[in-house]
């Protein structure tokens, strides 16, 4: 360890390189409040979010009625008709971590997707596992929220029924999506009207998704999970069109027995400061903990923000993270996982010691008594999209919570008569042999990583984003930016980032990297990827209290739409809300 340090700090002495942050053309500062904040990359959904806050809801109730806004606002990334986790951190310091992942059904086998079929597109009715939003937001509100499951969706009802003014972003995913779109004539419909993708600006109204929340209004998740709409997706499944010939393996039994899980986050530190993530079947907390422990031993502040030693070092440690990934992490309820040895610092410092400060190297995973399957590093997914919100309340309650129908438009579905997408979340399995090969009631391994950093005994950090494998790594720029590099939020979320995804190949924002650095990461072996002055992902929605002020920030990330508002103090009398 002390050998990597030395030589770090040597190669930084001897061989500085132009190395500070630069502000983008799309940077912008965000919203600060002594009240409330929210991140989201949907003005609407936060909108809704916010009037929860402004009538003296907490962060639980608030993150429930955005979610739900979502579905309606930013239908290509979450609804109920997906999944996802919650991490919430009471000002008290209490934390919970709720998982309400996509399950698949009990007719899954490893070799479901082997053989041709739409699946192979990403589409169709056999990518589909059970949807845990509904019955995650619902668990959430019961144990820790203020209001009603009906108050909470009150909101995105009336924005479905009324409609909302359709961004660019919808316009732009329906277009790059509408091969898929097209196959299934519901979804069509909705998002390709008249064969055309929405039009940018035109007002988009829902009513079959208004019907539908109206009818979970009136019958709580009953309604979803056991009533009218479980038999309508299963209907669907069971009579999908010649055309596409692609059956789906849900039953009404498997909607039934669907339940989110409450489970214990994962914990560490990272200089001075507590670092609260998600535990599996997400692997986003794992990686994250591994990495800032490997990096807590290399000067990365020394070294610069986006210099060639920096860059480098959190490339190797990225590498020997997703090897770990790829080799242990899965569903806890079907894999053993070292996870306690893969987050501690001890084994943090021995892979630390195999990083060569001059040379990228690939790295195999660490080695453990549990049982070792095939590794399986790779998404099989690549386009996972999603979405993330984060809230501080004025209490100082904190919730990261991300949510997904996997990519854009998940399995372009929508089962007629409901008006919502259905996830396309079990082509995040991997193949039979490996950790994460699909399996009954069994939960795909994820990216998502909703991860909250305290300091002073306050949330300075709520983090969270969308894009795949590729969340992980924009999480922890995040984390570097504000505790490395001291960038304030603004700052953190806006700048150029880099992932190599345990590959040779790093993708690198390289518009506002010093030519000589690229050039250095170059000479060290890294082949690099360029993607200009902003990437299309991941994007990160940031919240955070600083602790001398007690001001709390809201920033949505620079690649997204901007969602992020503060509470309005003249609002602050404005009544309560309807509770239970």
């Amino acid at each position: 360890m002390r050998r990597i340090a030395a030589l770090a700090a040597l190669v930084c002495g001897l061989a500085a390189l132009p190395a500070h942050a630069k502000e983008g053309s799309r940077f912008h500062p965000g919203v600060t409040s002594r009240l409330g904040v929210i991140a989201t990359e949907s003005p609407a959904a936060a909108r809704a979010g916010r009037a929860v806050l402004e009538r003296g809801g907490n962060a639980i109730d608030a993150a429930a009625a955005t979610v739900f806004a979502l579905n309606v606002a930013r239908p290509q990334s979450c609804g109920i008709g997906g999944g996802g986790f919650l991490l919430y951190r009471r000002h008290d310091g209490a934390v919970r971590a709720l998982d309400f992942r996509e399950t698949a059904g009990q007719q899954a086998s490893p070799s479901m997707f082997s053989g041709p079929g739409i699946h192979q597109q990403f589409a169709g009715h056999k990518t589909v596992g059970v949807p845990g939003t509904l019955a995650g937001m619902a668990e959430a509100l019961r144990r820790y929220g203020t209001i009603s499951l009906a108050a909470a969706i009150a909101p995105a009802e009336r924005l479905a029924r009324t409609g909302f003014r359709v961004p660019l972003s919808l316009q732009g995913a329906a277009a790059q999506n509408a091969e898929r779109l097209a196959l299934f004539p519901a979804t069509a419909a909705e998002f390709l009207p008249g064969g055309r993708p929405l039009p940018a600006g035109t007002i988009l109204r829902q009513p079959q998704l208004a019907a539908t929340l109206r009818r979970i209004e009136r019958g709580g998740i009953a309604a979803f999970y056991r009533g009218i709409i479980a038999r309508r997706i299963v209907r669907d499944m069971r009579a999908p069109r010649p055309e596409t010939q692609d059956a789906g393996l849900l039953t009404l039994r498997d909607f039934a027995a669907y339940r989110p899980i409450w489970r214990a986050p994962i914990t560490g530190t990272y200089r001075g400061r507590q670092i609260l993530g998600f535990p599996p079947p997400t692997s986003g907390g794992v990686a994250i903990q591994e990495m800032l422990n490997i990096l807590e031993g290399f000067d990365l502040a020394g070294a610069g923000q986006s210099s060639a030693l920096g860059d480098h070092l959190i490339a190797e440690a990225e590498k020997i993270a997703f090897a770990d990934r790829g080799e242990y992490v899965a569903d806890p309820a079907f894999v053993r996982m070292p996870i306690g040895d893969l987050v501690s610092k001890a084994y943090a410092a021995q892979r630390r010691d195999e990083i060569d400060a001059a040379r990228a190297k690939s790295f195999a995973p660490g080695r453990f008594v549990t049982p070792v399957r095939a590794a399986d590093v790779a998404d099989h997914n690549p386009a996972g999209t999603t979405t993330h919100v984060s809230i501080i309340d004025r209490r100082g309650d904190a919730v990261a919570v991300t949510c997904t129908i996997e990519q854009e438009f998940g399995s372009a579905v929508i089962a007629p008569g409901t008006g919502f997408l259905l996830n396309n979340e079990l082509t995040d399995f991997g193949p039979p042999g490996t950790a994460n090969e699909p399996a009954p009631g069994k939960r795909p391994r994820s990216s998502m990583s909703p991860e909250i950093v305290v300091r002073d005994g306050k949330p300075v950090l709520v983090t969270g984003g969308a894009g795949g494998a590729r969340i992980i790594m924009g999480v922890l720029f995040s984390i570097l930016g504000t505790v490395d590099y001291g960038l304030n939020l603004p700052q953190a979320v806006d700048a150029e980032r880099l992932d190599n995804l345990g590959s040779a190949r790093l993708n690198i924002e390289d518009a506002r990297v010093d030519p000589a650095v690229l050039a250095a990461l170059e000479a060290r072996g890294h082949v690099l990827v360029r993607e200009g002055e902003y990437g299309p992902r991941p994007r990160v929605q940031l919240a955070g209290i600083d602790p001398a002020t007690g001001l709390r920030t809201a920033v949505s990330d620079s690649r997204s739409d901007r969602g992020s508002l503060a509470e309005r103090p003249r609002a602050t009398a404005a009544g309560t809300m309807r509770s239970r």
